[in-house]
């Protein structure tokens, strides 16, 4: 007799049985669970493939950025840590498929062909070999066994919310480390960028320098300065040749150390784009990332504190096999061996050391320190966010000073550069006023990349 079920899965009945209905109903009993497993198998496979899309496609970024929101997307799209926290967000979608197995149909399959000689003397008695009573001389069985657990919704909703909590802190630490890598590659772009306009600097005053080297030579030929007035200048001007070498090898090495942290692989010199300041925002509160990562840690404790309770729950699976077992491997001992069983499993704890109490013990402690961890970095937030508050408040003061020194010394530039056409300034003092004058200028650019600085560690302590 032959049962043929959904996917194609034959399942042979033997014609003859001491307990020919129980043993059919057994039989096909097996028969549908195998059914159930096969179906949930090709379910499964199928929806596989999609799993493949959960990693977003990167966009296209320039392959030599020098804007700071493209370096930072450079990096972030580089960067192996945060492909690896990806990762891991799919692996934990995928231990979330995997539970769910788990709690479904479970399917095993197993085969012996184990024979006991014996040998016997004359009389009848055996000489050698195990008992026959314990043996039975062999076994041979073919056998598949179904389970599946049932009366489990409290265990399986408590292990689903620790993986959903599992999920949610992994997302949240790809975003502190997403945080913390713009922190670190915008750090590295304001070093580069002050190292520029430090070059720029100096380009600038040595093109003034030699501007005004042509003027002092029409004079000096004129009479009006001396030959080692002009040297000193001379000598200033090839002073400054070695500054602007030394600020663009500077120069180079910060923007390669950017590259590096982006992961870029141009080596070309190239300028900088000036950084947008930030918008100032005010402090974030419970939802942000690094809070955030203390309200899950207290969920997962309350999940911890469940799954301890549900692990003393009385567990129950049902149980069914089907197929050949026999103490013999003649043909006729076989084909009278089919059988099946079923029935249901219970495992109930009943004494284990007081390890529950424990186990409470030590979630109450990681809470404990949960507690005192949240405490503090809401304290430190709120100081370093004032702090950084009166750092850019004294920086818009000091730029303020700066403009306006500036403002005086571009007027005394002036002054003393017709002075010096009719020879009523020496060179060196007009060299002095020339060289504070771009010092100031250096400092306003100077000041200004530090409040950008200031500013953009508000928005991340903000965002954090």
């Amino acid at each position: 007799m032959c049962v043929l079920l959904p996917h194609s899965i034959p399942v042979l009945l033997p014609t003859r049985s001491p307990h020919c209905p129980l043993f059919c109903c057994l039989c096909i009993l097996v028969a549908v669970l195998l059914s159930a497993g096969a179906s949930r198998a090709q379910r499964s496979s199928a929806s596989r493939p999609a799993l493949t899309s959960l990693l977003a496609a990167p966009h296209n970024l320039p392959t030599s950025p020098r804007r700071l929101a493209d370096f930072v997307a450079v990096a972030q799209q580089n960067s192996p840590q945060l492909i690896e926290l990806a990762n891991q967000v799919s692996q934990n979608r995928l231990d979330s498929l995997r539970r769910k197995a788990q709690n479904g149909i479970l399917i095993n399959g197993t085969g012996a062909a184990v024979l006991y000689p014996s040998i016997r003397n004359r009389q009848g008695e055996a000489v050698l070999g195990y008992d026959q009573a314990i043996t039975n001389g062999g076994n041979y069985a073919v056998v598949g066994q179904v389970s599946k657990p049932v009366f489990n919704r409290a265990l399986l909703a408590n292990d689903y919310r620790i993986l959903g909590n599992q999920g949610q802190v992994l997302r949240n630490n790809r975003q502190l480390s997403a945080l913390d890598l713009r922190r670190t590659v915008t750090d590295q772009f304001l070093t580069a960028y002050a190292a520029q306009l430090q070059l720029d600097f100096a380009r600038g005053l040595l093109t003034q320098l030699r501007q005004q080297d042509r003027q002092l030579r029409q004079l000096v030929e004129a009479g009006i300065f001396k030959q080692t007035q002009y040297l000193s200048f001379y000598l200033s001007v090839r002073t400054q040749e070695v500054t602007v070498d030394q600020n663009r090898l500077a120069y180079r090495r910060e923007l390669g150390t950017l590259r590096a942290l982006a992961g870029v692989a141009d080596t070309a010199l190239v300028a900088l784009e000036i950084p947008t300041p930030p918008t100032r925002r005010p402090l974030a509160g419970l939802l942000a990332p690094a809070q955030r990562q203390y309200t899950l840690d207290s969920l997962r404790n309350l999940f911890d504190r469940r799954a301890v309770d549900t692990y003393y729950l009385p567990r129950v699976s049902v149980v069914a096999d089907a197929g050949l077992q026999s103490t013999s491997y003649l043909p006729r001992a076989l084909s009278h061996s089919f059988g099946a069983s079923g029935g249901l499993l219970l495992s109930i704890p009943v004494y284990d050391g007081h390890q529950r109490q424990l186990q409470y013990q030590r979630i109450a402690l990681s809470e404990q320190s949960r507690r005192g961890y949240r405490q503090f970095i809401t304290v430190q937030r709120r100081q370093q966010y004032e702090q950084l508050e009166g750092q850019i408040r004294a920086a818009d003061a000091l730029l303020v000073r700066i403009r306006e020194q500036l403002r005086i010394a571009q007027t005394l530039v002036g002054a003393t550069r017709q002075q010096l056409a009719t020879g009523d300034v020496v060179i060196l003092d007009y060299l002095n006023v020339v060289t504070s004058y771009r010092t100031l200028q250096f400092s306003l650019s100077q000041a200004e990349t530090d409040r950008l600085r200031s500013l953009y560690a508000l928005d991340f302590l903000a965002e954090q």
